[in-house]
């Protein structure tokens, strides 16, 4: 819905195809970083996105001793960045986009098939047996994108080895400014919280487990309980004021990064290009930038083909680093014992002017 925008934005004319029948109240919280924000006040809906979230002043790591392993002054790198990162309620996110966009432009229940290019345009199949035709066609249909099959067969999923389980809460915080990740000692064992509006609160919990397992619905609160037994309180009365069939549960896959996103007329974006591991929170502001880009670009040049492999060009390289660092710090958390702890000294020695040009490398666009 932000490529939409962006190209509403450049005047030219797009259709949405969704794959659900509605926009449904789904998801859990989400994190806008100040790049994901950069891109929405340059598209000019900064405000409406702001207004239904929560800014946060500082991000913690801890462990559960509550001992600092890093932090992030989102207050003080606003100065340099215009925007604090913002925690939001994903479903109030899409809604506020969805408002953004012609309602006639907007088709649901449309789940994509597969593509065919010709020298005139592209067709898009779909599941009903409906066809549409365009000049161009955008693919963000996820990690699993049909299209990207298409485009290179060779993708593999690889699995990070942690499950995460997340929910949204009624819950007043103590420190409601401030977001904290929690870590274990154990193998991907981590909890985190953040408030998302007045009067709710983003909860993720990760652990290392095989993929594709299931929860008991009777006991999931108290096997999460368990799990977390080592936590602070904080933490244990969270999961309490959960609505257990709320809980989401999502095993964490990403894919090595690729080379190409681009065929001809059709280009992927988000997810179907540059899966990530949530570790960085630059998920969705990595498809947000990827959104910002192919817009400009599909506006500046007269050579359709040419735009999109600029567009190519112009974001592999950032959401590469994104997706290896993210891995690299899933696999950090994957460690235990000597290693793990040698690896959290080293996260907490680490002097504050190298993470913030880490964090200047993710943040400008």
């Amino acid at each position: 819905m932000t490529t939409a925008i962006a190209l509403q934005k450049k005047g030219i004319e797009f259709d949405v195809y969704e794959q659900a029948s509605a926009l449904n109240e789904v998801g859990a919280g989400i994190w806008i970083a100040p790049n994901g924000l950069k891109v929405f006040q340059k598209l000019g809906i900064e405000k409406q996105i702001i207004k239904n979230g929560h800014f946060l002043k500082k991000i913690f790591v801890i462990d559960t001793n509550n001992k600092i392993v890093s932090k992030i002054d989102s207050e003080k790198l606003s100065q340099k960045h215009k925007f604090e990162t913002l925690s939001i309620h994903r479903a109030a996110l899409q809604q506020t986009l969805a408002s953004c966009i012609p309602k006639d432009n907007l088709k649901f229940k449309k789940t994509f098939k597969f593509f065919k290019q010709g020298e005139d345009g592209v067709e898009v199949f779909f599941e009903d047996g409906t066809v549409m035709k365009g000049d161009f066609l955008i693919n963000a249909d996820g990690i699993r994108s049909n299209a990207r099959s298409q485009i290179n067969s060779n993708v593999r999923l690889r699995y990070s080895g942690q499950t995460c389980w997340r929910f949204v809460t009624e819950y007043n915080l103590y420190e409601p400014d401030n977001m904290y990740e929690i870590w274990a000692d154990e193998k991907g064992l981590r909890a985190g919280y953040t408030k998302i509006n007045s009067k709710q609160v983003y909860v993720f919990i990760t652990n290392y487990e095989k993929a594709r397992g299931n929860d008991d619905a009777q006991s999931l609160k108290s096997d999460l309980l368990r799990l977390c037994k080592n936590f602070q309180p904080i933490v244990l009365e969270l999961i309490k004021s959960a609505d257990e069939t709320k809980i989401i549960r999502t095993d964490l896959f990403d894919f090595k990064p690729m080379k190409k996103w681009v065929e001809k007329r059709v280009a992927l974006l988000g997810d179907a290009a540059h899966a990530t591991t949530p570790n960085l929170g630059q998920g969705a502001c990595q498809a947000i930038e990827d959104a910002y880009v192919i817009a400009e670009e599909l506006s500046n040049r007269l050579e359709l083909q040419d735009s999109l492999k600029s567009y190519e060009t112009r974001r592999i390289k950032k959401a590469t680093y994104v997706t290896n660092t993210s891995w690299l710090l899933s696999s950090i958390s994957n460690r235990t014992g000597i290693a793990k702890f040698f690896l959290k000294n080293i996260m907490r020695i680490t002097p504050e002017i190298i993470n913030n040009r880490q964090l200047d490398r993710i943040y400008s666009i």
